[in-house]
Order: C-alpha cells, then structure tokens, then sequence
C-alpha cells in the first residue's frame, strides 16, 4: 500500500514513509489509493508524529493521538500493543487497522456480535447460524477476535481492555460512517471514477520496469574504496572547469592532499543498509589505501614535488589533441569535427607533471581498473557508440550539417557508414572505442594550428575560440548520423551518449558522493549517498522557490548520467529508491536496460562523477523505457520496410476545397499505422490535419487525438483553425510552465489553455494562492500541497474529457498526459524541426495506433551542438528507404507566383504547382511583387558576445538598415501595408536586434514610442548556456515593434507575411556569407511571403558566395526584378 505526503506529495511505501516523515519531520499523510487522511478517531489530529495505532490483545484496534489516549485511558489502562512512527510500524498496521475498522457481516452489513473465521470470512451471530462453517468461527466476545481475524500471532501475557470500554468500538466504518460495504448497488461518483482510474493509469505510467528484485531494505554490498592512491589524491583536480569555479573555496587548500574518509562516512550508516556493508574488506582498504597515501606524502615532503598521476591512466586533464584527431579524407571532412573541452587548453603545468612522473619510480604503473580487468578500458565493454572524430574545419567549404546547399539526404549520407563498415574500418565490434583515439593524459605539445584553419575562426588573446553565428560548436566528440540501427539496445545507447555529450554544456558535474557497490556481480543497481545539507552542487538543482518549500533535491525515477573522470564509460542510471538518512540522501540507483557496462565495483568514488539531467532529457530517457510497440521499434531501426496500404475508404469529406493530394493523405492516415506526409510551404498542411481530425473522430469515435510539434507556433495555427470552424469538439491546449503567461484570457487560445480552465474551476482560497505565486511571492507548504492537490482533480478531469490535445513534443510528456490511458492517434506537424530524440517522448506513449508525421526536408532542422540531436526521425526515414513511396501535398496556395517560381525549380525540382494565380495574390499599387534591392554602399561590422567561456560573433549592416527603414515607410504610406502584415527577417541576431531600436525610435513607424515586445518560442530540446554565444538562433525570439515583426530566418519559419523584407547582411572584400549558403534556410526566407518578396544585399557578394545564390541571383536578373533604386517600387 502506499501512502503520500501531503506536503512534498510524494508517494512511497509504508517504510519509506515513516523514514521520509522521520527524516523531514513532516506531519500529514494520506492513503495514496483512497485519498483518506490518517488522523485521530476522536479529534482528528492528523500530525504523524502524535498518532499511534492502540491493540487492546485480541478484542480491538483504535487509532488516537496522543492527547486523546491520556485522556481515554489512564495509567493503568495501557494497551497491549501500540504501533507508532517512533517505532516504525504504524503505517505497516494501518491496512490491519481499516480493515478491524470497517469489519462487518459479510451477508448483511451488521457491525455488532461479529464471529471470524482463520480465513477471513465474517459473520454476525444471526447469519452464523445459517452457515455450515459456525464451528470454525471465533466470536468477538471472545478476547481473541482478532488472532483470528488478522492472523496475530496469540501471546498468553496480553493485557486485556478495561472493562469500562469491553468489546469492539463500532460505527467506525468508513472513517465514522455507518458501514455499507455490503450495499453494492451504490454507484461510485463520476469524479470519485476519475480520481481513481486517474490514480492507477497515472501510476502505470510512471514507472519504469525494473530488471532487479533489490530495495534499501534488502540490498547487500560493500563500500567503494579508492583502487589508486595516485587517482584518489588527484581526484578533486578532474572536476570541471565550471565545477572547479563553483566549489574552489570548499577544496582550497585541500585539492593537493589524499582524502581519507572515516569508514562511517560512505554509504548508508548503521540499520538495514549499514548491516549489508562487507565491513571488514571496507577497512582493511582504507587502512591499505592510508598507509600508500602516508609514503606519498612523505616523499612530496622530501623532493618538494606534487604527487602526480600516473601518465598511463587516461583522464581527461590536458589531453593531446593531435592524437584525438585522426586524418580523415578531405571529402569527408565536417563542421562535426570535436572533442572534449578539456583538449582546448594546454599548459606548461602539464609538461612539468610528465616530466616529473617519469622521474618518479615510486608511482605505480597500474591503469584505471574499470569492470575488474586491468587496463584502461575493457574493449569489449563500452557505453560509448563507435565515433570517428574528424579534424577541425569550421571554416571549410563543405558543412553537410547547417551550412552547405545539400538536402537531407546528402546531409545523412555524406557522414553515413553503416554498421557493418564501421566493423570492418575498425577491425572490432561496432560500439567500442578505439585505444588510439582515446586522449591521453599528459602532453607538452600543444595542439597543430591546421586544426584551426577556417577562416571565420580566430583566437582572443587568452586562447579562447571564437565562433560565427550559426556554426555549430566543435569542442565535442563527433557523431555520424546513421540511417539504421542493429537492434534498440544500439540505438538506445546512442542516442543517450548524445544527451549526455548535450548536458554537459547545461549542467555542472555532481563530485562528493559515497557508493556501496552490491555484492552480487550480476546485480545492475548500486547506493549513492550524497550530502544534503549545505551541499551547494545540490543546490543548483533546485530553484530558490522550491528550495523554499524542502522539495527534495532528488525524486524516483530521475535519470542520470553516470561516468568516470575522463568521460571515456558512461552508465545510465535512474533513482529506484531513495530516502534520508541522518543528513544524507540515500539513492538506490539502476542501470537503464541498455547498458552494455557492468558495475565497476572495484573502484572508488572519487573515480567518478555524477551528471544530472534536465527536464526536457529527463522525458527523453523515460521515454526510452516506453518503446514497445513493434511497428515503432522497426521505424527507429531502420532495417525493415514500412507497410504502407492504400484503399478507397470512399470517404465523405467535410470540406469540398480539398485537392486531390489532400483526399489521398487523409485516406492513408486512416489506413496506415505510419504515415509520412511531405508538406511544402502553403500546401494546406493545416487543412490535411484538420480534415484527418473530423475523420477519426466522426468514423471511429476515438479520444484523445494528441498533435504536437517543435514549437507553439505550429500547434496554435492548426488549434486557431479547429476553434474557429468546430467549436462543438473539446479542445485542449497545454503549455510548459514558462509559456502559461502568454497565453492568457485575451489571447486567441486562451479559453482552451488548460492553466486557464483550471484558475477559473479553482477555489475562491486556491485562487488567493494562484496569484500570490504568479506574484513570486513564497506560500506555505501546506498552502503548496491543497493547491497541488485542487489543481491535479481539476486537470484530470479536463484532460479525461478532451477529444483533442494540443502541446509540444516534449510537454507531452509531462503528468497532465500520465493519465491518458491510450493515446489511439498522434499527429506530429513540422516534424523535420523534431529532434529524432524528442519525437521519442510523443512516440512513446500508450495506445497508438496511428502516428502521422507532417514536415517538409526542404527546410530547416532543429538546431543542436550535438549533430545527432540535430536530426528529425522525419528525415532519416526519407535517407534511409524505408517508407518507399512518401506522400506530398502537391499544390502550394500561399505565395504569389512570381515568389514561387524560383523555389518550385530549384529546390523541389518542379514537383510542387501553384494553386493561385498572379491576379488572386496581386496587392494594389505593387507592380513588382518580387523586387530585389542592390544596397552595396555599407559594409558590414561584427559584433561579438561572450558565454561560458565561449566567444560568438554575430553580423550587422547599419546601411541596410537604413534602407528597410526606407522600404517600410513606402509599403505603409505608399503602398497602404498595415505594419501587422509586413515581416522583416534576417539570418543574423544583430541585425534583427540593431534593426528593432533604429525601427522603435522611428516617429514614422512608431509614432507612440511603444516599448517593443518579444514573442519567444522556448527551446524544444536544450538550451544550452554555451551555444547562445555561437549561435542566439536557439533563442526563437520575434521582435515586435507597433505590429512589425522582425525575426530571423530561423524563428519566423512556420510564419507568413503579407510582405516580407530580407534582409542578407553580409557585404565583405572576401565575399563571404556564412551559413546564408544553406540551401534550406534560403527556402525558408524566400516562402514567407504571400504578395510581396523584397530581398535587401549585395548581388555581387551573394552570387560568388554560393552557387545556389548564384542561379537566384541570374534568375533574378532574367525576371528583371533587380533594381538600384527604390523609386521604382
């Protein structure tokens, strides 16, 4: 049975309660199941702390508090038995306790002159006599009802109740209630329904299948000792640089020095854990491990010199970069080129420490002894998939990734090997890590400057690498998509080394922690113990506001990353268990089921170190314990053909203005399992969605259908529509907590967002505390816990009702959707913007039937330092085969044709058609719908941003700038143009930045000196800290100046725009323009447009940078739509 806290709401079982309540010393508890209060029979005094369970021997069982018991009983009425918190048992009897509380008859209901039988059954003396069984029953009146009835054991020294109360207390039932158990007929209440199938599907869809039997109570181990002096004494110094900074006034003075810990201070102290630890193995290592420290430090005294470590073991201090970074051949060379952030700095301190190990005899040539084995690593055991890392070449001319005039499927072909060629290149098994490759510890050499060749990549004056906008960052190890995966186990493991390499740019490392290692080799789950109190790596895992309220630092099932210093064996590990122990928190942790490392149970921890997760990765890996449906599982590998039927369902459409590529995308929708659904710019993809929504709800009456998408901006398009033309269907729009504040009453969603339905369904009280915490101010815990409490029954409830469900890849994750039992359809729009790692979260929840995935591989990817988190499973299902015959939507209705025309040719190579002719998008007084402004008079300037230790720069063009001005003020005085129908974009951050002041002091454009605003779309994966400086495009923010938006390329794909300014920037002697060679955010920027495209540059720059620019700006030339002068627009 479990029970929860109705202060943090967390739910554990009866053990784990009575520790959590004893170690927080929080009072309130309910029963998880039936949402009742364990209080006090006579004043309900819920305070834990006070309440015990009183047996008077065999006759009854009464729940008081403490009060109340001296009260009823005096000093020479004590009870035979007494369960309480202070000696762990009271929650253990609170099933036997209901149970004597709610005893009657079996037949008729009657609480009084009960007769029990060893087996449970019940009977009151008028209905025993009926019976054939009456000698086996045992009366009340007895004194030894109970034995019986519980199954006690019976002891012969039990003290008897007094007299003055004999008997069993009755009119118990149901927490003072007469007793209906036997009035079945009664009908559970529609919101008692929902809260409780709420409470079990939630439940089942929380939990993550365990592999082992081991719990606190019964898990067995040892405690981990440090195997290395050397690594033990050198082990505060393989923290990380942010990690170094954070906690450098902890370890001053101590980094130097072998810590040795006292043998109490690791892992769990004394009571069930303690019992387990191998304690005389724990001290004859410490002592060993103190005695090597002792001559250590006696030499350090003798020669003056620092300990060292031994230069064979690999660690990730100072590696050599050349010996990372083997020569690849030049056409496989790539932006993706990395490796780990230590191999950017070298130091003269590093070549004294070499020289000084070799000198030094005394130091033990053992290597890390991961896995039992001697030697680096274990060859044939490895967490990290088989990566080759390619050399540094960010400036070179061939970026696959973000920057080159290639599709996708160039994209995944130019870096693709398989996994048989990844074998036979390496002559060992597909996920190992070659011994060459990996870096080695200590090097007097610093790295070759041909690692740096490109050109848009220079060094400031402390050595730091600075980086253009858009470039992705080249610090990391690389990784090769590729198109298909042997079996889930490999491509679970990738795709998790990905998040890690990922969260390392988001999160600090966690260094100060204990480990006892289980006893049994087979075992897949271990106890970390970490400080709770005054921890400051702890601390940065919570928010002050939480902080505030004791939330816990750590919670069931919360997944980490799990490696040695060097980052070289990575596990992956969830929270099984956890609980507080005399200060420290005590986590039971397992191994996700596709590791392919066993525990390296001879090693300490100081070896290792802990990564935490953020909530977007943290969704991700639970997802990755979701994936059981076979069709899906075939999707992710890659290795077999989709199964795609196509049949006439006659279908009767509601609307008449589909075309025939819609009709036949809808027909397949309803056919098909999966179904990929190419949808160009303006080709009704909203309108498909929409008529395959009525479809499945009208034909097959199945609920909730679930869309989603990267970003809010797609999901709200498609929710606008269905709110405009089908009020009659439920509709619900969830947000993440950071974008509830911009959808609120007046927004055009607003009265479908589910933060806004659960503030109106609120109590006039949880209201009161609604606000105060929109405020920022701090509520009260018990405040905390009704309000949590009020605001889960009303979402439940919402949710459980809704036909469909609009949110983000990721948010559908979160616990508004855990009580979704199935999910029978899931449409997933702009899917090539989707991470194939976020896709897992909607792909991985129950019940589907049907997934649609709605994109266009012609534009813009998700953007990700990590290549592999870059890709869409949209894409790689194109690349690699396995859906043969991909549907299109043939027939774009957006741009004028003049627009389209160019983008038709070129980059859909004539597959698309317009569906509207010149005189529909003409707009009057504009004779040039496409105008192509020559402005080469104003070069452009850098300006430069510095992150976490990263260096950007971005570009602006102050002339050009002017002249948008200038364009602006024609389209809105000349040419009548409202400014809500006129969109500026540009690829670069400054320009939009620099463009929105000049237009925001601008009496002309805004008259009213309006503050500008900002529409932001939150990262759909990460935001790392680091990668804002070399690319501020994660940042999705539109600038809105009086109903002017101005964005770029990037953020403003998914928009529209009566006209559209683009604004290219670049204009340099070199003519160089960036990652405006990519092919497709150059589509993206020219299919914004409904009646009017004006592109602002320099033709001569953009034609040799690039030879896409160059067939546009010839194509240009042949429209004669280029022009010197304005007043011919």
């Amino acid at each position: 049975m479990d029970f929860q806290c109705r202060t943090c709401s967390q739910t554990l079982n009866a053990e784990q309660m009575m520790k959590h309540l004893s170690a927080t010393r929080h009072k309130t508890v309910c029963n998880a199941s039936s949402d009742e209060d364990i209080c006090c029979e006579e004043c309900q005094d819920t305070n834990m702390h006070q309440l015990q369970i009183i047996r008077f021997g065999g006759e009854d069982m009464t729940l008081l508090c403490n009060s109340c018991f001296r009260k009823e009983y005096s000093e020479t009425e004590r009870p035979s038995t007494s369960y309480s918190l202070q000696n762990g048992s009271i929650l253990k009897f609170w099933e036997k306790y209901v149970k004597v509380r709610e005893c009657c008859c079996g037949n008729c209901g009657e609480e009084s002159n009960l007769n029990a039988n060893k087996k449970g059954e019940v009977l009151c003396d008028k209905c025993l006599p009926k019976s054939n069984k009456s000698n086996d029953f045992i009366s009340e009146k007895s004194g030894r009802f109970l034995y019986i009835y519980l199954g006690l054991n019976e002891t012969s020294n039990s003290t008897r109740r007094p007299e003055k109360k004999s008997g069993r207390r009755i009119g118990r039932g149901k927490k003072g209630e007469k007793n209906d158990k036997f009035k079945k007929e009664k009908k559970e209440t529609f919101e008692a329904k929902i809260s409780r199938i709420a409470y079990e599907v939630k439940k089942g869809n929380s939990t993550i299948q365990s592999s082992s039997h081991l719990n606190l109570r019964n898990f067995k181990g040892f405690k981990a000792v440090e195997s290395d002096p050397n690594i033990a004494s050198k082990a505060a110094k393989l923290d990380t640089k942010r990690n170094n900074a954070s906690s450098s006034n902890r370890r001053k003075g101590k980094e130097n020095e072998p810590k040795v810990k006292k043998s109490g201070e690791n892992g769990v102290k004394k009571g069930n854990e303690g019992k387990a630890i191998n304690k005389k193995s724990s001290r004859e290592g410490v002592k060993k491990y103190t005695d090597q420290n002792k001559s250590i430090l006696k030499a350090k005294k003798k020669d003056g010199s620092r300990t060292t470590l031994n230069p064979e073991v690999k660690t990730n201090v100072k590696p050599a970069v050349k010996s990372q970074l083997p020569q690849l051949e030049s056409s496989h060379r790539s932006v993706l080129g990395v490796t780990n952030d230590t191999t950017l700095k070298k130091s003269k301190k590093a070549e004294t420490t070499q020289k000084t190990n070799k000198k030094n005899k005394n130091v033990q040539d053992d290597k890390l002894n991961l896995n039992g084995k001697k030697g680096a690593h274990n060859q044939k055991e490895t967490n990290q998939p088989n990566i080759k890392t390619n050399k540094w070449t960010i400036g070179s001319d061939f970026k696959p990734s973000r920057e080159s005039s290639v599709g996708p499927n160039e994209k995944f072909t130019a870096n693709h090997k398989t996994i048989n060629q990844q074998k036979k290149v390496n002559n060992k098994p597909a996920g190992t890590v070659s011994k060459e490759n990996l870096p080695s510890p200590m090097t007097s050499k610093k790295p070759e400057t041909g690692l740096h060749q490109g050109k848009d990549v220079e060094k400031t004056k402390s050595g730091k690498l600075i980086y253009e906008e858009g470039e992705p960052l080249t610090k990391y190890n690389t990784f090769k998509p590729t198109l298909s995966y042997p079996d889930l186990n490999t491509y679970l493991n990738n795709y998790s080394y990905a998040l890690f390499m990922e969260q390392k740019l988001e999160n600090d490392f966690v260094q100060n922690f204990s480990i006892l290692w289980p006893r049994n080799a087979k075992d897949t789950a271990f106890i970390i113990s970490v400080d709770k109190n005054k921890n400051p790596e702890l601390e940065k895992l919570l928010s002050a506001n939480l902080l505030a309220l004791g939330r816990p630092a750590f919670n069931e099932r919360q997944p980490f990353f799990f490696c040695t210093q060097d980052e070289q064996q990575i596990w992956y590990i969830f929270i099984k268990e956890l609980s507080i122990q005399r200060g420290k928190y005590v986590l039971l942790v397992e191994l996700f089921s596709w590791n392919n490392l066993s525990l390296p149970t001879k090693n300490g921890p100081s070896q290792f170190k802990l990564l935490p997760t953020s909530a977007q990765a943290n969704r991700i890996l639970f997802a990755m314990t979701r994936i059981t449906n076979p069709k899906f599982i075939d999707l992710l590998l890659g290795q077999k053909p989709i199964k795609e039927i196509y049949f006439d369902n006659r279908l009767k459409f509601s609307s008449d203005k589909l075309n025939r590529s819609q009709k036949i995308a809808v027909e397949h929708v309803l056919n098909n399992s999966i179904t990929v659904l190419r949808g160009p710019p303006g080709t009704g993809k909203t309108s498909t969605i929409e008529e395959v929504i009525i479809q499945v709800i009208e034909r097959f009456h199945a609920f909730p259908i679930l869309c989603v998408a990267a970003s809010n901006i797609a999901i709200d398009n498609i929710a606008e529509k269905i709110l405009e033309n089908r009020p009659q269907i439920k509709i619900l729009r969830i947000l993440s907590k950071k974008k509830e504040q911009q959808y609120g009453d007046d927004h055009p969603l607003g009265e479908i967002c589910l933060h806004n339905i659960v503030y109106k369904n609120l109590s006039p009280d949880m209201r009161l505390v609604a606000n105060r915490a929109r405020r920022g101010e701090i509520i009260s815990k018990s405040e905390d816990t009704k309000f949590y409490k009020e605001k889960t029954r009303i979402t439940n409830k919402v949710v459980s009702q809704s036909q469909i469900i609009f949110t983000t890849n990721i948010a559908a994750g979160g616990r508004e959707l855990k009580i979704i039992k199935e999910c029978p359809v899931v449409i997933m729009d702009e899917a090539t913007q989707s991470s194939e790692a976020s896709t897992l979260v909607p792909l991985s929840l129950p019940g589907i039937r049907n997934f649609v995935f709605v994109g266009d591989e012609k534009q813009l990817s998700s953007f990700s330092n990590i290549p592999q988190l870059e890709a869409s499973l949209f894409e790689r299902v194109l690349s690699n085969g396995t859906y043969k015959n991909p549907l299109m939507l043939d027939t774009q209705y957006r741009m004028h044709p003049k627009i389209s025309e160019f983008p038709i040719k070129k980059i859909y190579n004539g597959e698309l058609k317009n569906g509207v002719t010149e005189k529909q998008k003409a707009w009057p007084g504009v004779e040039h719908p496409l105008f192509f402004y020559q402005c080469d008079l104003g070069p452009e300037s850098r300006v430069r941003s510095t992150q976490r230790d990263i260096v950007g720069f971005t570009y602006e063009n102050k002339h050009e700038c002017e002249e948008i001005v200038k364009i602006i003020q024609i389209l809105m005085l000349d040419k009548k143009v409202p400014l809500e129908e006129i969109g500026v974009i540009t690829p670069y951050s400054a320009q939009r930045d620099l463009l929105s002041d000049i237009l925001t002091k601008n009496v002309v454009i805004n008259p009213k000196q309006i503050s500008m605003q900002q529409e932001y779309d939150e990262i759909e994966l990460f935001n790392a800290a680091g990668s804002e400086a070399a690319s501020s495009l994660q940042n999705n923010v539109i600038n809105i100046v009086n109903g002017l938006h101005v964005a770029t390329v990037d953020s403003f794909q998914g928009h529209e725009k009566s006209f559209i300014i683009f604004s290219c920037v670049r204009n340099n002697a070199e003519n160089k323009i960036g990652f405006l060679r990519d092919k497709r955010r150059l589509n993206v920027a020219l299919t914004r447009a409904k009646h009017g495209l004006i592109v602002v540059g320099n033709k001569n720059v953009l034609k040799k940078g690039d030879p896409l620019w160059r067939d546009y700006v010839t194509y240009l030339e042949e429209q004669n739509a280029i022009f010197t002068d304005l007043a011919a627009y």
